[in-house]
C-alpha cells in the first residue's frame, strides 16, 4: 500500500506519521497469513475485517472490491492485542517479552533463543560457557530499553 500526500491530508506532523505507521504495522501483523497467501485479500477480506476506527480502514475502505462479501457482524471496534502462534517441538521453560515488544527470549535446555516478536523467527541463540552446559537458565530478563538480556543459571 502506498499512502499519497493527499491521503495523509497534507500533514507532516511526526505524531500523525507515527500513528499511520503503527496502524499499518498492526494491519499487516493481524492479516499477515491471508495477505502472504494472496495479496488481493488486502482488499477482499483484510480491509473488511479491520476496525472501522483504524487509520488504514479510513484511508482505503472505499477501495474494497468484493461486492459479494460484506461483514454483517463481528468487526472489532479497535485493534485487539497482537497475537501470533507457532508450532514447536521443543519444550520452552521460560518465555519473556522485551519491553519494546520487538523480541521474545525463550529458554530451551541450557540455551537462550531470541525470536522476532512479529515473525517468531529465531534471531539469535546464546549458549552458556561450557562450565554451565548442564545448568538450567532461570529468569531471563531484558533491560528497560530491550537492548540487553541477562540470565542466571542454576546448576
Amino acid at each position: 500500500m502506498i499512502l499519497t500526500q493527499s491521503q495523509i491530508q497534507g500533514s507532516t506532523d511526526i505524531n500523525t506519521l507515527s500513528d499511520i505507521v503503527t496502524d499499518c504495522h498492526r494491519f499487516v501483523t493481524e492479516f499477515f497469513e491471508v495477505i502472504s497467501q494472496s495479496a488481493p485479500h488486502i482488499y477482499h477480506s483484510a480491509l473488511q475485517l479491520a476496525p472501522q476506527s483504524s487509520i488504514i480502514w479510513k484511508l482505503y475502505s472505499q477501495q474494497m472490491y468484493s461486492p459479494r462479501a460484506r461483514v454483517v457482524t463481528g468487526v472489532p471496534a479497535s485493534w485487539d492485542s497482537c497475537t501470533a502462534s507457532v508450532g514447536v517441538t521443543e519444550r520452552y521453560t521460560k518465555v519473556v517479552w522485551s519491553p519494546c515488544s520487538q523480541f521474545i527470549a525463550t529458554s530451551l535446555g541450557s540455551m537462550i533463543q531470541i525470536l522476532d516478536s512479529n515473525t517468531l523467527e529465531k534471531i539469535s541463540i546464546f549458549k552458556p560457557p561450557s562450565s554451565l552446559s548442564n545448568a538450567t537458565p532461570r529468569f531471563p530478563t531484558f533491560s528497560p530499553d530491550g537492548c540487553l538480556l541477562a540470565c542466571c543459571y542454576l546448576k
